[in-house]
């Protein structure tokens, strides 16, 4: 496979964009007539630039038989697509005989629309793939191997992203996918309400305890105002910060078996149910569904939450507070959190196989990620390597390296990710800890129900699993 090689050089190019002066290398020898001027973030900053409508003109005007067209179904959202079309111009800078078209869906479409695709035999070539979907359109035969390419592109280095943001896309003992970002999940905290009550900020020493009695003093229902603020999830990357702490664990390590209902989950899962309906010092979903873009971010409201590493650019964007991150509080059994992230594969349909893998080596090597997610301060990459360009970015919290720590020391993937019953699971999960939330339900009788009702589905969809 013969392949231009992409340099820092190109990629320093592309991060100092003037999309306009790029196109004509990009599209040559093509004819590129229709421009025209949108707002997007290049680089996290707001600015207008000129951007050719590629996926109509350029197909148009090239010459069929000098173009081979490249298509992507994605779901960023409009304040992104800037940056990726960026990296597309200077993909096809370096490979010229390529054209790049793309499909953006919305977050919810794009997860329901993959598998009508894949019904019709309509997929395009390279598709965004969540965690939580992996598995399942692995086993249905949606995304392909890669394994091949990743064990004969020796210079790719897969072994440079995360083992744990792997492990989500490795299916019976093969690499489907390959993730772009991995996030954990860390303590955030309101710098401002904290100095209005003299109290130091949290850091990496804090335990349950310190968290529990800061929780306290910053509580003041006259404002209103609450110390901490959760949601009881158990699911995915808010299982392990839940109950981990206690030593419990909400699955086994093949998401066969639900295990919620141990005295470890138990006593994890009263601590924050009493800080809701006991101590009030968390409000209930009620309370915090009344403040319009998430009660933490609107600012004067909660003094700490979980934050994952994705929700970092919404914190930056539309915050009015200062803010920043630390450690995830040790618990009776240590530190433990939860992470979860997104990634790329080759569909079914894609009759391009090899020219697939060109763009997804650079897309997905360092300074891809760099470019793509460290540098825009979109999220954190999910290679070790690329995570200081994160941290160096304007979008980032100060404190973003307790969220490299925590993926280096003490956060794991969430579960459930290796069963077909995802769905009915969550559905059971959620019905149960909502209860919880609106105090309707004990948390003995909420895990106790959960496993009641979840590991029959859990062991039904292992037969479907193993035909």
């Amino acid at each position: 496979m013969t392949e231009k090689r992409m340099t820092r050089r190109q990629l320093m190019r592309l991060s100092a964009v003037a999309i306009t002066g790029l196109v004509a290398a990009a599209c040559a020898p093509k004819v590129v007539e229709k421009i025209v001027k949108e707002t997007v973030i290049v680089a996290g900053t707001p600015q207008v630039v000129e951007k050719v409508v590629k996926e109509t003109v350029i197909v148009e005007k090239a010459a069929p038989e000098a173009v081979k067209v490249l298509t992507f179904g994605r779901h960023w959202s409009i304040d992104f697509r800037g940056q990726q079309e960026a990296w597309d111009i200077g993909f096809m800078d370096r490979h010229p005989e390529v054209v790049i078209k793309r499909t953006y869906n919305t977050w919810s479409e794009h997860n329901r629309i993959v598998p009508t695709w894949a019904a019709a035999g309509e997929m395009p070539d390279i598709i965004y793939v969540h965690g939580r979907y992996a598995f399942p359109w692995n086993h249905e035969g949606i995304v392909v191997s890669m394994q091949d390419y990743v064990e004969s592109d020796t210079e790719f280095n897969v072994g440079g992203i995360w083992p744990e943001a792997l492990r989500l896309y490795n299916y019976q003992g093969k690499q489907y996918e390959i993730p772009y970002d991995h996030g954990p999940l860390v303590l955030a905290y309101n710098k401002d309400i904290f100095d209005e009550a003299g109290l130091a900020y949290p850091d990496e020493t804090w335990t349950m305890d310190d968290l529990l009695e800061a929780a306290k003093k910053l509580t003041d229902p006259s404002k209103p105002q609450w110390g901490f603020e959760t949601n009881l999830s158990i699911l995915c990357e808010s299982g392990a910060p839940h109950v981990g702490p206690w030593g419990g664990r909400v699955f086994n390590d093949d998401d066969t078996k639900i295990l919620v209902n141990s005295p470890e989950c138990i006593t994890a899962m009263n601590f924050w149910v009493g800080m809701i309906h006991d101590l009030k010092v968390s409000p209930t979903s009620a309370e915090s569904a009344s403040f319009p873009g998430g009660s933490f971010q609107a600012g004067g409201v909660i003094a700490m939450t979980r934050l994952a590493s994705w929700s970092t650019p919404g914190m930056h964007m539309f915050a009015t507070f200062d803010w920043d991150v630390d450690a995830w509080p040790a618990g009776p059994a240590g530190r433990k959190t939860g992470s979860f992230g997104s990634g790329f594969g080759i569909t079914r349909d894609s009759k391009q196989a090899d020219l697939c893998w060109s763009y997804i080596r650079e897309y997905l090597s360092v300074e891809g990620m760099e470019f793509m997610w460290g540098e825009s301060g979109r999220g954190s990459p999910a290679r070790k390597a690329a995570y200081q360009s994160w941290m160096d970015s304007e979008i980032a919290p100060e404190n973003a390296e307790a969220y490299l720590d925590a993926l280096a020391n003490y956060a794991v993937t969430g579960r459930p990710y290796q069963t077909l019953a995802g769905g009915e699971i969550g559905d059971v999960i959620n019905r149960h800890t909502d209860l919880l939330m609106t105090g309707d339900m004990s948390v003995e009788e909420a895990l106790a129900g959960i496993e009641k009702e979840g590991n029959p589905i859990l062991e039904e969809a292992e037969k479907r699993l193993k035909g």
